[in-house]
């Protein structure tokens, strides 16, 4: 099974979770970090600490693009893309290798929410769903490569969206595995990262604002055409202006944040790339 299959971990300023989160995997699995806050610190402490684990320092390219690039260095059949703030459980590797297996062409697939551990009893194993829980997710490496990944231009929010939906067009089914499991917080595409300061921590917010806003409108609009984009996204667009005109009224401290949503969807609307970043991020 080892042979079989690498893990792909994209890591944002994750330091403490990434250690703690290698220490819990096998051991002879290779491991593939793409360490996307540019951490040289991290770097040396864990390929000190893990033979099995290979670091790739990158200055942030978003969730789906660090998985792009770790692929670029899978040299198994499979790997394993999670969180760092993933758990999974015993066998929730092997069960899925099995299961991939067994399927031989698929999307996707994921292992249940322990949650539903109690519910799935005495129930089939393997399900064919529509979209997956991202917080853990097996591909198959050429299958991947081949349908070229997740969509580059998508740095952050949506780009799991896109890739379900490229998989239901080009028939590669999506699975759910329900006798291997995970445990994600699901608290945001921000909920591992840890930050030096409040101010770098809020700024983080208002990025996740922006491009929370110009992925939607740029995924539907990939997907349904500019007007069907425009017509969804208006409604949204006009409640943002109304509180931005309220909020700047009365002086409250999510001003900023609406005016960053509403950035984020005009620039998607009139064609302008996912160019807004962090300002903290040091490289």
């Amino acid at each position: 099974m080892h042979k079989d299959i690498s893990i792909v971990l994209p890591s944002y300023k994750s330091r403490e979770l990434l250690i703690k989160h290698i220490k819990n995997l096998p051991k002879k699995i290779k491991i593939i970090i793409v360490e996307n806050s540019y951490d040289k610190q991290t770097k040396k402490e864990i390929i000190k600490n893990f033979a099995n684990v290979k670091v790739i320092l990158q200055k942030n390219i978003g969730y789906g693009c660090a998985i792009n690039l770790g692929s670029n260095y899978v040299k198994t059949k499979y790997f394993l893309v999670m969180n760092p703030d993933t758990k999974i459980y015993q066998n929730t590797i092997s069960n899925l290798v099995k299961a991939a297996k067994k399927i031989k062409i698929f999307g996707a697939l994921s292992p249940d929410q322990i949650k539903n551990k109690k519910k799935n009893k005495n129930k089939k194993k393997i399900y064919v769903k529509n979209q997956l829980d991202g917080g853990a997710m097996l591909f198959d490496t050429k299958i991947f490569k081949k349908i070229e990944g997740f969509d580059k231009n998508i740095f952050l929010y949506y780009e799991e969206n896109d890739y379900f939906h490229k998989c239901n067009i080009l028939k590669y089914k999506l699975y759910l595995v329900t006798n291997s499991y995970f445990y994600h917080s699901q608290k945001g595409d921000s909920s591992s990262a840890i930050f030096s300061n409040k101010k770098e921590k809020d700024y983080a917010k208002l990025i996740g604002g922006w491009h929370g806003q110009w992925s939607k409108f740029y995924y539907l609009k990939k997907y349904h055409g500019y007007w069907y984009s425009f017509y969804k996204c208006l409604p949204n667009l006009i409640v943002n202006i109304i509180q931005f005109i309220i909020k700047t009224l009365t002086f409250s401290k999510k001003t900023k944040y609406i005016y960053f949503k509403i950035e984020g969807l005009i620039s998607s609307m009139i064609g302008i790339r996912s160019y807004k970043r962090n300002k903290y991020d040091e490289f």
